[in-house]
């Protein structure tokens, strides 16, 4: 009998230490999953600076490179118009990384930082087609600065066609920069709800 309490009592001493060592188990595997998630969400701001700097740039650069120059020659109304769609893509940007930023990833609830990672995601995917057709319509109406306020009409062609390979090529760019942004939270995503 003596024999059978002492085998009970090892198999509880050895539960508890179990119980402790899963337990432990689950603090460290948490601190890392905190830890890779911090990891991606600086990578998304590292990459949403980049488009601030860009975004930035184009806005001193637009007066001096459009309107002052004079085979562009362009408008006021379009160097304001530049400016104030660049100032919009940085408010939408802002907008659709606050949450997402702005959580403190050692304490926050996990399932709340996904759903914000979640939006954060589905805004992303859908600024692709507002990119795209104010690309587009900015794009045209330079064109039609250019055309039509040009002082040496020889190069209007040259700088339109060099401004379109500029703006496809700039559009590519911000696209691999979405879809890197849209990939990362679905590695965040799947990382927490998996």
């Amino acid at each position: 009998m003596e024999e059978n309490d002492y085998t009970l009592e090892e198999m509880r001493a050895g539960y508890k230490t179990l119980k402790d060592a899963l337990a432990r188990q689950e603090i460290v595997n948490d601190r890392l999953m905190r830890e890779t998630m911090k990891s991606k969400v600086r990578g998304i701001r590292s990459l949403t600076a980049a488009g601030y700097v860009c975004t930035v740039f184009v806005m001193v650069m637009a007066p001096l490179v459009f309107h002052y120059y004079p085979v562009i020659n362009a408008s006021w109304y379009f160097v304001a118009g530049t400016e104030l769609l660049m100032l919009f893509c940085m408010v939408v940007s802002r907008r659709y990384n606050h949450n997402v930023q702005s959580t403190d990833l050692n304490s926050c609830d996990l399932l709340t930082f996904s759903k914000h990672v979640r939006k954060m995601k589905e805004d992303y995917s859908g600024w692709l087609k507002y990119g795209v057709t104010l690309a587009f319509l900015w794009g045209a109406w330079f064109c039609a600065e250019v055309w039509f306020h040009s002082t040496d009409p020889k190069m209007a062609l040259p700088v339109i066609v060099g401004m379109i390979v500029g703006l496809v090529t700039g559009g590519v760019i911000g696209y691999r920069m979405n879809r890197r942004i849209v990939s990362t939270c679905d590695d965040i995503i799947a990382q927490i709800e998996g």
